[in-house]
């Protein structure tokens, strides 16, 4: 019976999907949450339609070539809209996440990064070759190429592993400005946000297969100009704040090493018999005979 190399617990071939984790993707998280989970409509004065979704306010000759639809005339907006603008974003380093400290990358002289373990599977190439030459080594007079596919007892064994960068746990804080011309549509906006989470209102957001916790604070600001008979256009405005604790890996674009790197284990290690390498001699003694071998 041919014997089988076992690898117990380590899969031979995997896919392990990896995409970074930045600040821009916390952001896109949060927008396509509001924009398309949330899905927001109201009523106007052309039917029932959904409330468009910006990300901060851009400049407005870009704004009007990019959607005109929300500066008609070219200068004021339409409303209803809502708005995303980023506040602030604090490194605190109470909030760990699951790593207590911080772990430096392994062998950081070579520059290469990675502190992190995500995965570790077989190098099928690597590990083929070492199968092939220890079996064509036990053939007769160990040359026999037609050896190399025998099933035979493997030890060594080459694996790789994969490691990502320390993760950089952040607390991103949103303001999400709500305008409306009416009573009613605002209404309409704030119950979307009040029933869809529970209470405390936290939920989970997601981009590019990061996943991120977001909370929504229990107080809403108030900002109308409907009570007093100003000349000023009469809008009805609400901010809600939105925390979003988030985790960045790499430095994105300026990240100097790989954000997912690649590491072969040794299958053999061998140790050099300097005593040969520099020609000494054997000690003498009575009835010694054997010799150092090179």
């Amino acid at each position: 019976m041919p014997i089988r190399t076992k690898t117990p617990g380590v899969q031979p071939y995997s896919v392990y999907p990896m995409t970074p984790s930045t600040l821009e993707d916390i952001d896109f998280a949060l927008y396509e949450y509001i924009n398309e989970n949330l899905d927001i409509f109201a009523e106007t004065n052309e039917g029932f339609k959904k409330v468009p979704v910006i990300y901060s306010v851009p400049e407005r000759a870009f704004q009007i070539k990019n959607d005109p639809t929300l500066r008609p005339n070219g200068r004021t907006l339409i409303y209803p809209i809502i708005s995303i603008m980023k506040n602030s974003l604090v490194s605190d380093p109470t909030k760990k996440g699951r790593y207590g400290v911080h772990i430096p990358p392994y062998f950081d002289y070579y520059n290469r990064g990675g502190s992190i373990e995500i995965a570790r599977v077989v190098h099928q190439d690597k590990t083929k070759n070492f199968a092939n030459a220890n079996t064509i080594r036990k053939s007769p007079g160990g040359i026999v190429k037609n050896y190399q596919t025998f099933p035979n007892e493997n030890k060594n064994i080459v694996y790789e592993t994969l490691s990502v960068p320390m993760p950089t746990f952040v607390e991103v804080n949103y303001t999400i400005s709500i305008v409306a011309e009416y009573q009613q549509q605002m209404n309409q906006i704030l119950s979307a946000f009040a029933t869809t989470t529970s209470t405390p209102s936290a939920f989970k957001i997601s981009h590019n297969k990061n996943h991120y916790e977001a909370f929504i604070t229990p107080e809403y600001s108030f900002e109308n100009n409907s009570s007093g008979l100003e000349t000023s256009e009469r809008i009805f405005k609400t901010n809600i704040t939105f925390n979003v604790l988030g985790y960045l890996i790499g430095a994105d674009k300026n990240q100097k090493t790989p954000n997912v790197v690649r590491r072969q284990s040794a299958a053999k290690i061998q140790f050099q018999r300097e005593r040969v390498i520099l020609g000494d001699e054997i000690e003498y003694h009575q009835g010694r005979k054997d010799k150092y071998r090179s």
